[in-house]
């Protein structure tokens, strides 16, 4: 598998996904910090909440759309909002104008786009692939995320403070590229009805319609379900593993032969886990995923959530530096190994007719991760760390039971179809 043997739909996204993260790395990440410098930081943090659930509100609806009127048509109408939001959000941090307010009414406008945008391009990644090219195309598309996020980290440490217009104006022609690209390359790739009840129907009454069908689907309820815990693993290492370091650590001392040593605390072990995790992201992912073709959805998965209890139980308590660098990296193999596949069993089990809907309400396993990995510094306060170990153990194992159910009925839903399909006709 090629990138140039991609449908045109995915190579449009995949580039410009990769700059418009490449450059937007460069800012939202200290987003939080501008805020609090111009408005304080309660008022910061309530801001950047706000966004948030601006974003999962209009995703919902953003998914409807994407199933009633076309992929195509919300991925333009959302795009020519980001670029409008990031046009005035350039001049709120110029020097003829230099606005927080404004710059947050922006970011507002921001979430509208963006939670618009992101079931419409998920659901048309779903469309324009097949069960041979997915994994290719989700390690691929995770993997430019994760490089295009470390270089744009790394630059937006240096040039936020000192150059924040300037990385909003190159920024707001990111997305003018991106949007000459969408209307000019980008394909249609969702047929849509006409409402056979007549136009009269409400919009809310189609809206609620579509979600009741997503509501009452347990399989994929329980996948999401299972992602979510997923993720709210992979978040402790932000929040509790973190706060935990800082705190318990100390200070040790981090040599390799006689070649260097380097005198190591809390926030530094901290950063030195995050760039592991970078750098091995970035270096196999590609290469894992071309490995695991040959092993089953089911085999993946359960190495993935075994790995993540390994790693995370010894994460959870243990203040040995071999044992979190070690821990980091079976935790990683187990999120390289298990991000292509949550993406190609998800495909497999929306419905075709509201896949739109569907990945509205995929897209709230990473809202809910972070909030679940923000939640564990508070269950930290109120128990010890081995505690938190035998609890993310357990939620490894609840993870691994909700894969087990979903696949054993994603296998039987096949074997029924495929009955279905050979079972004669009567004439």
């Amino acid at each position: 598998m090629r990138f140039r043997d991609l449908h045109i739909n995915i190579r449009v996204r995949l580039l410009t996904r990769f700059f418009s993260i490449l450059v937007g790395a460069t800012i939202f990440p200290f987003m939080s910090i501008y805020f609090t410098e111009k408005l304080g930081q309660a008022i910061a943090g309530v801001l950047m909440l706000s966004t948030v659930i601006t974003t999962v509100i209009i995703s919902f609806y953003g998914g409807f759309l994407a199933d009633k009127i076309g992929r195509r048509k919300v991925m333009i109408m959302s795009q020519s909002v980001l670029l409008g939001a990031y046009s005035v959000m350039t001049i709120a941090n110029s020097d003829w104008l230099d606005s927080a307010w404004l710059t947050y009414a922006m970011l507002l406008v921001q979430s509208v786009g963006t939670g618009m945008l992101f079931p419409a391009v998920d659901a048309m990644i779903i469309d324009v692939t097949n069960q041979e090219n997915r994994r290719y195309v989700y390690s691929l598309n995770y993997w430019s995320i994760n490089l295009a996020m470390s270089i744009g980290a790394l630059g937006g440490g240096f040039l936020f403070q000192t150059h924040r217009f300037e990385l909003f104006l190159l920024f707001t022609c990111v997305h003018v590229l991106t949007l000459i690209m969408f209307v000019l390359f980008m394909t249609e790739s969702h047929q849509t009805k006409r409402n056979e009840q007549g136009r009269n129907v409400a919009v809310w009454k189609e809206l609620l319609q579509s979600y009741r069908l997503v509501a009452k689907d347990r399989t994929f309820l329980f996948f999401c379900l299972a992602v979510l815990l997923g993720n709210a693993l992979l978040n402790q290492k932000t929040y509790y593993i973190a706060v935990r370091l800082q705190q318990e650590f100390g200070s040790q001392l981090l040599s390799v032969a006689n070649w260097f040593s380097l005198e190591i605390n809390g926030i530094k072990m901290v950063g030195i886990m995050q760039t592991e995790n970078t750098i091995l992201v970035a270096m196999g992912m590609l290469l894992v995923t071309k490995w695991i073709k040959r092993f089953s959805d089911s085999l993946v998965l359960r190495t993935g959530a075994c790995l993540y209890m390994i790693g995370f139980a010894a994460m959870g308590s243990s203040n040995m530096l071999w044992i979190l660098l070690v821990a980091v990296f079976v935790v990683t193999c187990g999120e390289l190994v298990m991000t292509p596949v949550y993406q190609s069993v998800i495909a497999d089990l929306v419905n075709d007719e509201a896949r739109g809907s569907y990945m509205a309400v995929y897209g709230l396993v990473g809202h809910g991760g972070r909030l679940l990995g923000a939640a564990g510094i508070l269950v930290g306060v109120l128990v010890p760390s081995w505690m938190m170990s035998g609890l993310y153990v357990l939620l490894g194992i609840t993870m691994l039971g909700l894969f087990q159910y979903v696949l054993k009925q994603r296998q039987q839903k096949s074997e029924t179809d495929t009955s279905s399909r050979n079972t004669p006709i009567p004439v």
